[in-house]
């Protein structure tokens, strides 16, 4: 219990006993009320009391949790959109992060601003200075778009030149990701409805047969069986709705990102595996399935990145400088492709191989653009590498859309986990009803 006191804490709650009494209180008169409605006795009630009080403190949590996350994302969303617009008008991040200060108020990233900001101001005997001032954020928010947006951020200061196209991608991405947030939430809003009306139809159906027992003049209720079987049910029904507003009461911020050496040991991993074993054709599907989708979503920040470079490098040269500031998963293959590029300079060939194991064909489109680019074939290469970038992040947001219906469809089960608890008290209570029903009328004739 310390470490649930100490999460309602981070979440903002702050104890009051008379609040306490009143939540408490209100508990109690809702369990009376729906014990008398199923004519529970002393002792039944005392035990869905007992466990109402029970579980109250859980519920509080994932009320203040959900309201929370909530508070993060919003903040998220703020700070990304004004990051970006800022950054487009100083090109520092200093600045940037100046500017961002005065639009939010005294709270927790307000406070990471500031703790970035200082940093960048009074540290003088390390490197990377606003990098590690910037990942300051990037540590209470752990997004991966925002890791891309303080990348590009310190990529455009350094290399300077025209990143308006790039600005623009970034906020394109961001009101992408804002969207699907709130689709998200609407569809966690309906998902909670859907089971709390479950719980309740279940319940009215199960009070039938008290109520029918009582036109035909047998007291089923009060028998020691049914008062059982009732309260079981009730709590039941109690921890299912808890447990389906737990698993509906998720972050918006925090990232399903992997450690990126995990990433680099699997895909390293794709060429040891034996095609002629089962659990190596198994676990070379998972890695090969975990790496693509990685791949898909680091793929456009690199493609960026070289946009950047291309507006004062050649292709080979860009692709050169693009390795050290790479993402992790994608330096082997890079490696590759800047050794074959030196072999051949001339050829298309280095740039078809590069990741060409995966099949993925806006990959195989955007190297060819960028060989038609270097052969002087192609046209304005901002333009068209904006475009490559804009079809993977229309791909990546389809991605997580379907992620997150996938999230939800495991709350089917908590929809008709109800109704088996209500069926199974329902024939309980028939088959109760009918015995004591045939006792009566054996009793009535002898």
């Amino acid at each position: 219990m310390r470490s649930l006191s100490d999460e309602l804490k981070k979440y903002g709650y702050v104890f009051s006993t008379r609040r306490s009494i009143f939540l408490y209180a209100f508990v109690f008169a809702g369990m009376l009320i729906l014990g008398r409605f199923f004519f529970l006795g002393v002792l039944s009630q005392m035990i869905l009391c007992g466990a109402g009080f029970f579980i109250l403190p859980f519920f509080l949590r994932n009320a203040l949790r959900n309201r929370y996350h909530q508070k993060r994302f919003s903040d998220l969303n703020i700070y990304m959109e004004q990051f970006l617009y800022s950054f487009q008008k100083s090109g520092k991040v200093l600045t940037t992060l100046e500017d961002l200060l005065s639009i939010f108020e005294s709270g927790e990233m307000k406070e990471v601003i500031q703790a970035a900001k200082d940093h960048i101001l009074h540290t003088f005997d390390e490197a990377n200075v606003e990098e590690k001032a910037l990942a300051l954020i990037e540590d209470v928010y752990p997004y991966d778009g925002l890791r891309t947006i303080h990348h590009f951020a310190l990529t455009s200061e350094t290399l300077g030149g025209n990143y308006q196209e790039s600005t623009l991608l970034l906020l394109e991405s961001r009101r992408m990701f804002a969207d699907r947030v709130y689709a998200l939430q609407q569809e966690q809003k309906v998902k909670r409805r859907e089971i709390f009306l479950s719980i309740i139809t279940s319940l009215v159906l199960c009070s039938m047969v008290f109520v029918l027992s009582t036109k035909i003049g047998v007291d089923i209720a009060s028998h020691p069986l049914a008062q059982i079987i009732t309260t079981i049910v009730l709590i039941l029904d109690l921890f299912i709705f808890y447990s389906a507003d737990k698993r509906l009461t998720v972050g918006f911020v925090e990232s399903d990102h992997k450690d990126d050496e995990e990433f680099v040991r699997q895909y390293q991993r794709l060429s040891e595996y034996n095609d002629k074993k089962l659990l190596d054709r198994m676990g070379k599907r998972i890695a090969y399935k975990s790496v693509s989708r990685e791949i898909e979503k680091q793929f456009p920040n690199w493609l960026m990145e070289v946009s950047l470079l291309l507006q004062t490098e050649n292709v080979p040269v860009a692709v050169q400088k693009s390795f050290e500031m790479a993402p992790r998963i994608l330096q082997p293959a890079l490696s590759n492709f800047i050794l074959d590029l030196k072999e051949k300079p001339e050829s298309m060939e280095p740039y078809m191989n590069f990741l060409s194991e995966f099949g993925m064909p806006e990959v195989a489109s955007s190297m060819k653009m960028l060989y038609s680019i270097s052969s002087g074939t192609g046209g304005d290469a901002r333009l068209q590498i904006a475009d490559i970038i804009r079809r993977n992040q229309m791909l990546y947001d389809k991605a997580q859309k379907l992620a997150n219906e996938d999230s939800l469809a495991g709350m089917q089960i908590m929809f008709l986990a109800p109704q088996l608890t209500g069926g199974v008290k329902m024939v309980v209570d028939m088959i109760l009803l009918l015995v004591l029903y045939l006792g009566q009328q054996s009793f009535s004739t002898s």
